[in-house]
């Protein structure tokens, strides 16, 4: 920037030719045919609207153009009123014509650039409604923006100025180029001759006058007609239309290492090219971004979950420390040119729940000189004018989630196949990653060798199931499901004791009696053999007899029995006492390892036969005798007879059978004999006597007299 050569704190009148007494930056202005200002391709010297050469910009094409236009001239037009002076914060508006000999503006544009030398660049243009030759006019540019200055706004209204604020003025004689300068808002004298107020009036005043020169600063006012594009292509005649160029940085309005941003300006019109002299005429304020200051933008992203992260800062900004949670931002818009840093610091309880910075990137730097270098958790700053810094801090935490497995079967047979499937719970729904399935012999173990060991590739959190496997020995076996984790889940393995498979022999049960064929009356027991059966197989074999070939009927209890490593004991022995056909049949209890069984029903069949007699015969009779008792006188007593059989022929021994009949007189006398039955052969033999009495004797009859043969053939 150009030294500040002098001012004068008393200077009353701003004249078209720079007095010696006046802050100059070494300028006659240009034609409109000289070069733009260095470093901006901005044609603001040549009194049109429109881009005279290839590559350049002017209104017609300018970025970012904000325009303030005013009411209709006539009674509703306001302007300032009460003998408002630039140095005047408290000003009043009216409303009513603007007279003709002042100028009643109707338009005023504003833009501004940070170009790639590092300067800001402002541009500004006014129209005016009458050409009455001289313009004297001022370009307020605010820091704030005064509540409720509109242009509908009637009567008094402070202005909201701040330490810093400028107001370029721009004063043209009716001819020529204009004379273009800039003041600055002062509240506190500067301690020295440069930085006193402009005018007569006290603090807070306009000061520190540059007169702007070229180099520094252009201008020009149409001397013929032109179109004005961002008005319909209206129609402006000659000298109703002004603009100026000026270098802020070189001007001094931006010095280096300090951070200036203005918001909101306003053109007014003075009643003469006297800085003290009255002001008319304004159009209302505009929003601008007129600014040399830097931005440093640091974004937050958490993956899988969210917390609060620290930060602290070095330079100036302010505030030095700070938390961003995810989806959070802070901004710093208002940094000086400079170093300065940001970092991020992780506690110790993040850092212990698994949050790491994942990444750390910026967008490409904007503004001339601005530069980042990053390291680790910290971003270095170097900031140029207006230069931005846009960078995202990227945490990240694993999440944890569980498995669950489920077995195509909880029990099976030796041999069969089986399979086991597996679910995620709480992983990402994007999640990687393999599962691993594994079986082990033994209930609850999962240790061991590994039985199974298949692998599975896992898809947006969808969990293949695992390959078939059979087992060809009986007993408990354990499955569990390992997931490996992936960028964005933890591993996890699945609880073993959840998943039990009980695998069982399927055996078959024969049995074999003790005869398949006997005669009534018999006895027989049942035996029985497990085949296939776990060597330590246990349990019970019930025996029952039943009466038809469907073991349904006539059922008998042949017992039940325990089995002890697969020994089945004998059944109960069974008397059959009626002749049929008879069918047996086991039925194991089966036990842990192995499933029941039950032996076929016509496996077993039992024919209990009839008995077939001798053909022997054999005769009986029951013997009786008779005695005839004759010539005797009134026989009494009694008479014996007496049997006996073939083995005794002399009739000597102990007789076969004996009876003794009274004898009442003479008569014949017979035995009575009902239950002695004579079966053996042989000759029978008969010898009979007669006791007497005392007048009659004894009397025997002849052994054998009487006789009977008895002979089986």
């Amino acid at each position: 920037m150009a030294s500040l050569i002098g001012t004068t704190k008393r200077r009353r009148r701003i004249v078209l030719i720079t007095a010696v007494t006046s802050v100059v930056l070494g300028l006659v202005l240009a034609s409109p045919s000289s070069a733009n200002l260095a470093g901006s391709s901005f044609e603001g010297n040549d009194g049109n609207m429109i881009v005279n050469t290839t590559g350049h910009t002017d209104w017609a094409n300018v970025a970012g153009v904000n325009t303030g236009i005013d009411r209709t001239s006539g009674s509703t037009d306001n302007s300032f009123g009460q003998g408002t002076k630039e140095d005047s914060s408290a000003v009043t508006v009216v409303s009513g014509s603007i007279p003709p000999n002042k100028n009643d503006l109707t338009r005023f544009y504003e833009a501004s650039e940070l170009a790639s030398n590092g300067h800001n660049y402002l541009y500004l243009a006014w129209e005016r409604l009458v050409n009455i030759g001289n313009a004297n006019l001022d370009f307020e540019i605010n820091q704030k923006t005064t509540a409720g200055f509109t242009g509908s706004t009637t009567g008094p209204v402070t202005l909201n100025r701040t330490a810093g604020d400028i107001l370029v003025s721009y004063d043209f004689g009716g001819s020529g180029t204009p004379t273009l300068g800039v003041n600055f808002w002062l509240t506190a004298a500067a301690g020295n001759t440069v930085g006193q107020c402009f005018s007569a009036n006290a603090l807070p005043c306009w000061g520190r006058h540059v007169t702007l020169s070229g180099g520094v600063a252009e201008g020009a006012v149409n001397t013929q007609a032109i179109t004005d594009p961002l008005n319909g292509n209206a129609s402006l005649g000659a000298g109703l239309f002004g603009e100026a160029s000026i270098d802020l940085t070189a001007a001094g309005v931006f010095p280096a290492g300090t951070c200036e941003a203005f918001g909101s300006a306003f053109v007014k019109s003075r009643s003469s090219s006297s800085f003290t002299a009255e002001i008319k005429d304004f159009i209302a304020p505009i929003g601008v971004n007129i600014s040399n200051c830097g931005t440093i933008t640091i974004h937050k992203v958490t993956e899988n979950g969210d917390s609060s992260f620290g930060y602290t800062t070095t330079g100036s900004l302010s505030p030095s420390t700070f938390s961003l949670s995810n989806g959070g931002t802070q901004a710093y818009s208002a940094v000086p040119a400079g170093s300065s840093s940001v970092t991020e610091n992780l506690t110790s309880a993040q850092q212990t729940t698994g949050w790491t910075l994942k990444s750390l990137t910026c967008l490409p730097p904007t503004g001339s000189g601005t530069s980042v270098t990053i390291s680790g958790a910290t971003v270095n700053i170097t900031m140029g004018a207006a230069g931005a810094v846009d960078c995202t801090y990227t945490n990240h935490i694993n999440l944890n989630p569980t498995i669950t497995t489920t077995l195509s079967a909880s029990a099976a047979n030796i041999g069969d196949q089986v399979h086991d499937s597996a679910s995620l719970h709480g992983a990402t729904s994007n999640a990687g990653g393999t599962v691993t399935y594994h079986a082990y012999a033994g209930a609850n173990t999962c240790t061991g060798t590994d039985l199974l060991n298949s692998t599975v590739t896992v898809t947006n959190g969808s969990v293949p199931d695992s390959a078939a496997i059979s087992f060809n020995t009986a007993g408990s076996y354990s499955f569990q499901a390992v997931y490996s984790g992936d960028a964005n889940n933890n591993g996890a393995t699945s609880v073993c004791s959840t998943e039990q498979l009980l695998v069982k022999a399927n055996p078959s049960i024969g049995t074999t009696l003790s005869a398949t064929s006997v005669n009534v009356g018999s006895s027989v027991h049942d035996s029985a053999t497990l085949s296939g059966a776990s060597a330590d197989a246990s349990g019970t074999v019930t025996y029952t007899v039943y009466s038809n070939t469907g073991c349904s009927l006539g059922a008998r209890d042949a017992g039940t029995v325990t089995v002890s490593n697969g020994v089945v004991p004998d059944s109960n022995a069974l008397t059959f006492n009626a002749v049929g056909t008879f069918y047996w049949q086991a039925v194991y209890s089966g036990d842990t390892k192995n499933n029941g069984a039950t032996s076929t029903c016509t496996s077993e069949q039992l024919v209990v036969n009839p008995l077939q007699p001798a053909a022997s015969t054999a005769q009986s009779l029951i013997p009786n005798d008779s005695f005839t008792l004759s010539g005797g006188f009134s026989p009494t007593g009694s008479i014996t007879f007496s049997l006996f059989s073939p083995a005794d022929s002399s009739c000597s021994g102990t007789p076969a059978l004996t009876q003794t009949v009274p004898v009442s007189g003479n008569g014949t006398y017979s035995t009575s004999n009902t239950t002695f039955t004579v079966t053996t052969e042989g000759t029978w033999r008969w010898q009979s006597s007669y006791g007497g009495d005392t007048n009659n004797l004894s009397v025997t009859s002849t052994c054998g007299t009487e006789q009977f043969t008895i002979a089986n053939h």
